[in-house]
This record gives structure tokens, sequence and C-alpha cells, in this order.
């Protein structure tokens, strides 16, 4: 689906898609996703009310067969986090 804003388009992934440009680097969200084992009743994203679906259960997959694993240092450095989502 394409939405314009004043002059700018932008495509909004549709049902099983998943935007390419979160799927090139380990994010923070995504290492939180990978670190949890994608359990979305305690991640922060369903609950922020946002106008989008988290697609980090695609994303992971994706991200762990071209990237493989996040670096452990910074699984590390988010690990104090996570009881906070």
């Amino acid at each position: 689906m394409a939405i314009a804003t004043g002059t700018v388009f932008w495509t909004q992934p549709v049902d099983d898609e998943v935007s390419a440009s979160i799927t090139q680097t380990w994010t923070d969200q995504a290492i939180k996703c990978y670190v949890t084992n994608a359990d979305c009743a305690n991640c922060s994203i369903p609950k922020g009310g946002y106008s989008f679906v988290c697609q980090m259960n695609k994303v992971v997959p994706v991200l762990l067969k071209t990237l493989g694993a996040p670096e452990p240092k910074r699984v590390n450095k988010l690990l104090p986090y996570l009881s906070q989502y």
C-alpha cells in the first residue's frame, strides 16, 4: 500500500513482506526479540500502541541466516534492560 505524505511516498509492507531496511543489521529491538525468543507478551512494541504490526518474528530469522547471531557484547549490554519490556 502506498501512502502519500506531501510529496514523499513510502510503501508499507503487505502481509508477509518484511521491510528490507530492518533486515540489514541487528537493531536493539531485534536483539531483544532474539534474546526473549520472540515473547511478544513481554515486548514493548505491542504495548506501545504503534500504527504498525511488529515484524521481528520474521526479521530475526533473516538476520540469523544472513548475519549470524548478534555480537555477545551487544547482547550483554541490553540484558539489564530486558526486564523493562
